[in-house]
């Protein structure tokens, strides 16, 4: 291992750089100021953007299809980063970002830019690891905080948004999710509370008519559509399928941005794909420069996994890294494995004769895969890159001749120009529709020969084995991120983290030293496979086993014992202050406990305490602050942050006529001193919260509402984790998540007074919700569900490390079983089962498992 680079600082002293020079100069420092911001409950943001992140990050969704949603670490982080730099901290331009948040012994030697006044910063995010998800929720906050907050503040947010494409493929692939604002309905980015306020219009380019009286308007192009119509032809074959890059000397034309400079109000840019926007002078910036002096923009977001200069260099104004090495950790991405083979380079001019050998262990990878995933109905991809037109056509003709029934005819896709160097229209339709359908069932496309990298917009997720065999040079403005980028795409979407994905990467000399250039870069050590000895490609499959269907098991589907209310107004108003049962507060000041109060969490149901955190309220000079300030506070902690101007009045009432035993006059100095006491606070947040949570959580008669799920309805699926072949179970195998639950099912499997169980995973469509500390709406899926010789179900989670999460859990569980118990006739118990207990046992029957217990069907410490 290479020795850590350490710097000197500008006060002498030695520190660490090696985080700071992996990633763009501001990025650390904000990594860290986000994450203490996050820890104290975002400070300093508006009402609206509160409501937003806590109904984004904090609630666990359910899609109308019944499957649990959640954003990404990575996605949360991204919007947050963005929050927080233009929200919190006010950045505006880029020379305030750098004077702000960048690391000044980095900044020697980088590319900086100008001082243009504009309010321009960038995300970088690996491919494939949800950049549009992020761009929607960027266009929700805006949005919601320009037509919702008071005028003052909302002027400084956009409600018209210019999304910008760097080709036409990327554009119909952005199209997808914002036509009609399908993202915005498909996925959990309006908060119910806010529905009331949504009317965002969306125009795709060549879409007719105006929008209306919409109160905010979305317009979605291709960058080319900005440019004069007399632009020049495309000079090479993949800027014919793509779009041309952006010119650096034309004047744009404005036919398009003058619909959004019409509006005449704040608009956001979003540039996708943005590493395109590197040139300062391009005609692309020209565009924004031009529409930033008609209408005020609030902001332009570059989005790009690959937000870096012609040299390398990342864009100085990248606020948030989400890098590659990080996306395949989190198996957001394929994992790349390096496939070895002593295939050498054949002295010949051509080009299937020159490189034979990586071709053929291309084709045998390729053809792996393809049985190994033909149990699932998934088709792969073989992709081919060639240094010339030439040995594009003559590779693709070579895979036609010697596998015709894989390549030949529609088998193979190869794009670049004609004999001529042109494209035709039709070509280039064809081109075009193929990237949008080749995953599709029936395409009969196997492989891809092209000359260029298929960058930006051909997210294609089949793409299982890509093979290289041209040089990768500076020269040929190809980035090391983009040489395997199109096939890191996933494939089995939606599977949870049972399964890794992997994609082959085989090459020549000097492609497979850029591949190695890339792990440099990411700091990422990839896997690597012998082709000729190692393991042939095996896809582990779940799934039910008809002769095992006396093992089968239905879970009742029952509908939640507790929901959130949606309008609590009128009993918030109603509430009788006066009748708070509490010692009168001391008319007194002090010093410390009257600048900080600690707050405890309780739980919602049993009011133990779990957590206490200190805040602290900044010199008051009004009762108004004070009462806002214990108001918000106590609205955001029950998750009433819209009910606040409800609340607040009520905290004034308490304060005036009961609080002190006695009316007060709340501007006098004395009373806002005591007013902002410890005891003050303490109390204050106890008798309201205590109180409103009654109104925010609303406990309900569960029923059964739809037919029970049964182990035998689940579709195959995938798996790369630990398995254990067992004999009680309705499926092949017994899908486990560690070792520790692999165990647990072979005790099952043993244990002679289990019927049947099966393992309860993330493709089941089985959760059970329960009320964390925060009074938030959660669901988890239990581990196991088991029957017994006398026919009572179970329910048994194991459990290694316990957080604070689990009672809540527990309790649900219990819950649930009472609950269908009671609805289906059928014996529900839950039971949890603690790693150490449970090797420190030993047993050998759920009988005997049962002395776990403590106190009733809940377990207790260890």
């Amino acid at each position: 291992m290479p020795p850590r680079k350490r710097a000197q600082s500008v006060d002498g002293t030695l520190f660490d750089m090696t985080e700071y020079m992996n990633t763009a100069v501001c990025v650390p420092r904000l990594r860290d100021a986000v994450s203490s911001w996050r820890a104290s409950g975002y400070p300093g943001v508006t009402d609206t953007t509160r409501l937003l992140v806590r109904h984004w990050f904090e609630v666990e969704h359910r899609l109308p299809s019944g499957r649990m949603f959640r954003y990404h670490r990575a996605q949360q982080e991204a919007l947050e980063t963005l929050i927080y730099t233009w929200e919190v901290a006010g950045i505006r331009n880029r020379l305030t970002l750098l004077e702000a948040f960048a690391v000044k012994e980095l900044l020697q030697g980088q590319s900086l830019p100008g001082d243009d006044g504009l309010s321009r910063l960038a995300l970088k995010m690996a491919t494939g690891s949800g950049k549009t998800k992020v761009m929607s929720l960027a266009v929700a906050w805006q949005y919601f905080n320009a037509v919702r907050e008071p005028e003052a503040v909302a002027g400084a947010y956009a409600r018209s948004f210019l999304v910008i494409a760097p080709n036409v493929i990327v554009l119909e692939r952005l199209a997808e999710d914002f036509a009609g604002g399908r993202i915005f309905a498909a996925d959990p980015v309006i908060p119910p509370a806010l529905r009331v306020f949504w009317d965002l219009a969306t125009v795709v380019r060549g879409d007719g008519g105006g929008v209306g009286s919409s109160e905010g308007v979305l317009y979605l192009t291709n960058i080319q559509q900005l440019y004069p119509e007399e632009a020049a032809a495309p000079a090479n074959p993949l800027d014919a399928v793509l779009g041309s890059r952006p010119p650096s000397n034309l004047t744009p034309s404005v036919p398009f941005t003058e619909r959004v400079a019409g509006r005449g109000e704040p608009v956001m840019v979003l540039n996708d794909e943005a590493h395109h926007t590197h040139d300062e002078g391009s005609v692309w910036n020209e565009v924004i420069r031009d529409l930033a002096g008609r209408v005020p923009l609030s902001l332009q977001l570059d989005v790009s996994a690959t937000p870096r200069f012609g040299k390398g260099g990342l864009f100085p104004w990248v606020i948030y890294d989400y890098p590659l090495k990080q996306a395949i950790v989190d198996s957001i991405v394929k994992r790349p494995v390096k496939g070895l083979t002593k295939a050498s380079e054949v002295r010949s001019d051509v080009a299937s004769i020159k490189y034979e050998a990586f071709l053929t262990a291309g084709v045998n990878r390729w053809r792996e895969y393809r049985e190994a995933l033909a149990p699932f109905g998934k088709k792969p991809v073989l992709f081919v890159m060639m240094n010339s037109t030439a040995e594009a056509d003559d590779v693709a003709d070579w895979l036609a001749r010697k596998y015709p029934q894989e390549f030949a005819g529609d088998g193979t896709l190869v794009i670049h120009t004609d004999r001529q160097g042109e494209v035709s229209k039709k070509d280039l339709e064809v081109a075009r529709r193929a990237s949008r359908e080749i995953d599709e069932d029936g395409n009969p496309v196997n492989a891809v020969v092209s000359v260029m990298m298929l960058r930006e917009g051909w997210d294609v997720q089949n793409v299982t084995v890509v093979v290289g065999l041209r040089p990768y040079t500076a020269k040929a403005n190809i980035l090391p991120e983009q040489a395997i980028g199109r096939g890191l795409r996933l494939m089995f979407r939606g599977q949870g983290a049972g399964y890794t994905e992997r994609v082959d990467i085989i090459g020549n000399r000097n492609f497979m030293a850029f591949v190695e250039d890339l792990e440099k870069l990411e700091q990422v050590q990839l896997e690597a496979e012998d082709l000729e000895g190692g393991s042939k490609v095996t896809i582990t499959q779940i799934r039910f086993m008809p002769e095992k269907v006396e093992y089968d098991i239905a879970l009742p589907v029952l509908s939640a014992a507790l929901v959130r209310k949606r309008s609590i107004a009128e009993e918030v108003a109603a509430l009788d202050v006066m009748a708070f049962r509490h010692s009168p507060l001391p008319l007194k000041s002090g010093s410390r406990e009257a600048q900080t109060f600690t707050y405890e969490g309780k739980d919602i149901l049993t009011l133990e305490k779990l957590f206490s955190k200190e805040y602290e309220i900044r010199g008051p000079q009004t009762a108004g602050e004070v009462i806002s300030f214990y108001a918000k506070l106590i609205a955001q902690e029950v998750k009433l942050p819209g009910q606040f101007n409800v609340v607040a009045p009520k905290v004034r009432e308490w304060f005036e006529h009961r609080a002190f035993g006695k009316t007060v006059d709340l501007d006098d100095g004395a009373v806002i001193q005591a007013m902002s006491s410890n005891i003050a606070a303490y109390v204050c947040r106890d008798l309201f919260t205590g109180a409103l949570r009654a109104f925010s959580i609303e406990e309900q008669q569960p029923e059964v509402i739809a037919q029970p799920v049964r182990f035998s309805e689940i579709e195959p699926f995938p798996w790369s984790r630990p398995v254990y072949e067992a004999n009680k179970t309705p499926w092949n195998l017994a899908p486990c998540g560690n070792l520790f639950e692999k165990e647990f099912a072979k005790f099952l499997d043993m244990a002679e007074d289990v019927q049947a169980f099966g393992k309860l995973h993330e493709q089941f469509p089985f959760q059970i919700a329960y009320v964390d500390g925060h009074t938030n709406l959660r669901y988890y899926h239990p581990d196991f569900v088991a029957v017994d010789g006398g026919g009572t179900h179970w329910i048994l989670e194991t459990k290694g490390a316990e957080t604070e999460e689990v009672q809540y859990k527990d309790r649900a569980a219990v819950q649930w079983c009472d609950n269908a118990t009671s609805l289906t006739g059928t014996p529900w118990r839950y039971l949890k089962i603690p790693q150490k207990k449970f090797k420190n046992l030993q047993p050998e029957s759920l009988a005997e498992l049962q002395a776990l217990e403590t106190g009733g069907p809940l377990l207790g410490a260890d």
